[in-house]
């Protein structure tokens, strides 16, 4: 009985092994991320009621992964990115309705983005699930555009906000940029993976500007923002099943001979 024990773990772990020995994978990526801007000239000093927030972004990746080992991976990635600006002026309001708290407007870019990471896989626990980290870099493909965006006026009359515009744009291009993450992966017994992982990017040039206006008890304030495309985000993966491996195809021939 022990021995029939031991030989059904020992198949797991070798089948558990033999998905992440030279074998490929495909999957499907979606995730968010808060796009970070920073101030870079106009008027320093800003009315109370303005706002500059992180930009909340999205991603949707096609994904293709080689396991080397048991210990080591990479993966490329095809997909979008948006990256922008967004703005809001502080309004009275009432607690029935705190959606009209804030005026707001949104700038919203779209890149391309080709990313290239490595990854280092620490062991797994007994439910086959394990830490990854990992760095690389990314690719994105920027198209040269302007975004012009007034605030309007409520019909309602719900706010008091007079004046809140913005002109964003991007001069196009490639964008080189770095990428580290830290992840969490569960390798189930089809020998798909669901990967969950927390992913900083940073960029090395201006990939976007910004420059807003807006008018508060008669006097008008202009900034200027910029953003390289840094953020910090979440990225979900599901990969499918290993397609045929060169390994699984000399173990096939073993097996036959």
């Amino acid at each position: 009985m022990k021995k029939l024990v031991l030989s059904v773990l020992t198949c797991l772990s070798l089948v558990s092994i033999s998905q992440e020995n030279d074998s490929w994978r495909l999957g499907v990526q979606w995730g968010f991320q808060g796009n970070r801007s920073e101030f870079s000239g106009g008027m320093p000093n800003a009315n109370a009621r303005f706002h500059q927030n992180k930009f909340d972004a999205g991603a949707l990746n096609i994904s293709a992964r080689y396991d080397l080992n048991k210990h080591w991976m990479g993966t490329f990635g095809l997909g979008f990115n948006t990256f922008g600006f967004q703005y809001a002026l502080a309004e009275n309001y009432s607690l029935y309705h705190p959606k009209n708290h804030f005026s707001g407007i949104k700038s919203e870019f779209s890149a391309l983005d080709l990313p290239f990471m490595i990854f280092y896989k620490f062991n797994p626990n007994c439910k086959n699930a394990k830490w990854l980290i990992g760095g690389g870099f990314s690719q994105n493909f920027v198209g040269a555009q302007t975004i012009t965006k007034d605030f309007q006026v409520a019909n309602d009359g719900s706010t008091n906000s007079n004046y809140l515009n913005s002109i964003s744009s991007t001069n196009g291009g490639t964008y080189t940029m770095l990428r580290f993450a830290i992840a969490r992966e569960k390798i189930f017994k089809r020998g798909n993976i669901l990967n969950a992982s927390l992913l900083f990017n940073a960029g090395f040039k201006q990939l976007a500007k910004s420059t807003v206006n807006y008018t508060v008890d008669g006097q008008t304030y202009t900034h200027d923002f910029t953003t390289n495309g840094n953020f910090a985000g979440f990225r979900l993966t599901y990969f499918f099943r290993p397609l045929k491996t060169n390994a699984g195809a000399r173990n096939t021939k073993t097996i036959k001979s």
